[in-house]
């Protein structure tokens, strides 16, 4: 068991990590990405991001692939090298909007506000928990207990 003592508190407060998990863009922005996906990507990653001839943007494959990297990593590689017959021709905002349209359609929440495009909130925000721990708050002084995650079937 690995015990960090600091401080936390309830919710999520600006520069504390987040995951995808806790509604790190709002509807609209992903609909702006949906139709920038469909004009500059679902050629080679197909309408339903399955990946026809290009890596899937959805699905087990994709998760398994950033599950525990920053978004950040994610807009600067279609930022930078997307798409394939134009690289860096997108801006960081049109790459921000397709990440807010993949976590949709990943069937990540929406919340209120849009994804940043500034690399260094980005950097704060993963797919899930690096190593596959669970953090719980186990008291108002703020220690966190890092438990690991039991696979099905399996006991401590």
């Amino acid at each position: 068991m690995i015990v960090l003592v600091g401080s936390a508190s309830p919710g999520v407060s600006a520069g504390q990590a987040k995951t995808v998990k806790d509604g790190v863009y709002a509807d609209a922005q992903a609909r702006r990405g949906e139709g920038l996906y469909g004009e500059q990507c679902a050629a080679c990653h197909s309408a339903d991001l399955s990946g026809s001839g290009a890596p899937a943007l959805a699905g087990t494959d994709f998760l398994g692939s950033w599950d525990k990297m920053p978004i950040a990593d994610l807009v600067e590689k279609i930022a930078t090298s997307m798409p394939s017959s134009s690289p860096g021709s997108l801006s960081r905002d049109q790459a921000t909007d397709l990440v807010a349209f993949i976590l949709k359609s990943n069937k990540f929440p929406a919340g209120s506000d849009d994804l940043a495009s500034d690399a260094a909130t980005l950097k704060t925000i993963k797919h899930r928990q690096v190593g596959g721990v669970d953090a719980t708050c186990a008291s108002a002084k703020g220690t966190i207990i890092h438990r690991p995650i039991e696979s099905p079937g399996r006991s401590s």
